[in-house]
């Protein structure tokens, strides 16, 4: 039995845009790896801090993702071509020159290109998310053999429900009428008004990738290409492809691991026995692969034209306690060799708890930690570092709060119509996902490629660790010491119960004594 995808991409030509990061590292590795006949990739490259697009494609193929093709068919490298341009420019700022050159050969598009930031000002992520939607669509109805356009979004288009499905609804605002208000004002009168703006959406991202959704809604009548939406639930670190544990950014819940492992993120406001939607990196890049081959082997059929398939674990869910009761202990098996404290963070339900910690764990610490650095005559910056941690955990707040059911019947769906073969090479079913395993995974890819600790490190790291867990325990008891020294002081009760308690554990030691002597 062949692979039919495999079959599929041969002699083909796609462009992508994103392809500098996380998502699109990963699905440029998967082409070349894994469709060998694919003729060309078209990578939009934006021209940055003095490097050409060729300079920074270079910079991307040597990313550790392209490992395995760098050691086994380097060759497939010259596949890739760089194409000069930028989101937030008409055309995609791509000149007619390449867009010719990509008119003449290209037949499938993946849109990746967005601002991911939660707290990005409303302007900005419009700009982005919801106009470069719209130019992208007019360069794809330029490429005259474009058959399939791939576009990324976020499973939470509609987190606002409490089911998170494959459909399309009617979006929260007026697309163009946004648009219109938003380009006549300042960004200060924007940030003023973008809470009622949001109509209830949880932050800017969301909000503004729902409404790239409407208006490939809204054109998907109009455009001789079919249009496919993927949406992914939060992107963690790659399970087995392209390299185990492969993460390249501290986005996400991947920041608070790495800072919990670093000793400097000491609790977050959670429900731990609510479901966290992790998916592994290559599984939504699986999806988007696999839903172009899809779209056209169902062509012929009435197929709904966008149609969505969701990347999301809701058939295999993991909660936040697992998370937590299966990563911390590798904390301390494989500790970050430059961790400041030990991890030994927790998960709060109660706000209240929450704050009191952040006070005592981050803030105080923080503050106490600067000034020592500014007797020492060094630069503080350990209070700027906690105000943008908090600014962060503040932000995923509402993900760490919330629980969603999720339907995903086309993504059930389009699996049963793969073979064997396809499966196994474009593996996106959530089902497989075994968690011990992967939470393994994860944590040492991000002690590796985040934290860039070595396994050689890990000798050094342990010790580190055994004195930092003296430290603590240290540090606890003359802080118990030095309570209980200020309450027998002032307090006549205090120092009769503790006499009181004194003597019965005197009493019990001495009944224990003669009992074995």
């Amino acid at each position: 039995m062949a692979s039919e995808i495999v079959n599929f991409y041969r002699d083909r030509s796609v462009f992508i845009t994103g392809g500098t990061g996380f998502f699109g590292k990963i699905l440029i590795e998967k082409l070349l790896r894994s469709c060998p006949g694919l003729k060309n990739i078209y990578v939009l490259i934006r021209p940055k801090a003095g490097q050409d697009p060729k300079n920074r494609l270079q910079d991307l193929l040597s990313a550790v993702a392209f490992d395995n093709i760098r050691q086994n068919h380097p060759e497939f490298f010259s596949k890739v071509i760089p194409v000069s341009g930028d989101i937030s420019r008409d055309e995609l700022g791509i000149s007619p020159q390449d867009l010719q050159m990509m008119s003449e050969t290209v037949s499938i598009a993946f849109h990746s290109a967005a601002i991911v930031r939660f707290d990005e000002p409303l302007k900005s992520a419009i700009e982005l998310n919801v106009k470069g939607v719209k130019r992208m669509l007019s360069v794809c109805k330029k490429l005259e053999n474009l058959e399939v356009l791939v576009h990324v979004s976020t499973a939470y288009v509609n987190s606002t429900r409490t089911e998170l499905d494959e459909t399309i609804y009617r979006p929260l605002c007026d697309v163009d009428n946004l648009i219109s208000t938003l380009d006549w004002l300042d960004d200060q009168a924007a940030n003023s008004i973008t809470k009622s703006l949001l109509n209830g959406a949880p932050n800017t991202y969301t909000f503004s990738k729902s409404l790239g959704e409407a208006v490939l809604n809204s054109e998907a009548g109009e455009v001789d290409f079919k249009i496919v939406i993927i949406r992914p639930s939060i992107v963690t670190a790659s399970w087995k492809e392209p390299i185990p544990g492969w993460v390249d950014s501290l986005g996400g819940t991947t920041g608070w691991f790495a800072g919990s492992a670093a000793g400097i993120f000491r609790t977050m406001y959670c429900h731990t026995q609510m479901a966290v939607d992790l998916i592994p990196g290559e599984f939504p890049v699986n999806l988007m692969v696999t839903s172009a081959w899809d779209a056209l082997k169902q062509k012929s059929q009435q197929q709904i034209n966008p149609t969505v398939f969701l990347a999301s674990t809701g058939q295999n869910p993991v909660t936040w306690a697992q998370c937590k009761s299966t990563m911390y202990p590798l904390m301390f098996e494989y500790p970050f060799s430059k961790a400041v404290w030990p991890p030994t963070g927790s998960f709060k339900n109660n706000t209240l708890l929450h704050r009191v910690d952040q006070f005592l764990y981050h803030i105080a610490p923080a503050y106490l930690l600067d000034g020592a650095f500014r007797i020492c005559g060094r630069k503080p910056f350990m209070v700027r570092l906690h105000k943008k941690a908090t600014k962060v955990l503040d932000c995923v707040q509402f993900y760490t709060t919330h629980e969603w059911r999720t339907r995903s019947d086309n993504t059930c769906a389009l699996i049963q119509r793969m073979n064997a073969i396809d499966r196994a090479i474009f593996n996106f079913d959530s089902r497989t996902i075994d968690w011990d395993e992967y939470l393994c995974t994860y944590y040492l890819g991000i002690r590796k490629f985040v934290l860039k600790d070595e396994l050689h490190t890990l000798p050094a790291a342990r010790t580190r660790m055994r004195r930092l867990l003296v430290a603590q325990f240290s540090f606890r008891l003359a802080l118990a010491v030095l309570i209980a020294r200020t309450l027998l002081r002032k307090s006549e009760t205090a120092r009769t119960m503790w006499h009181m308690f004194g003597s019965t554990v005197a009493g019990y030691f001495v009944s224990l004594t003669s009992q074995l002597f």
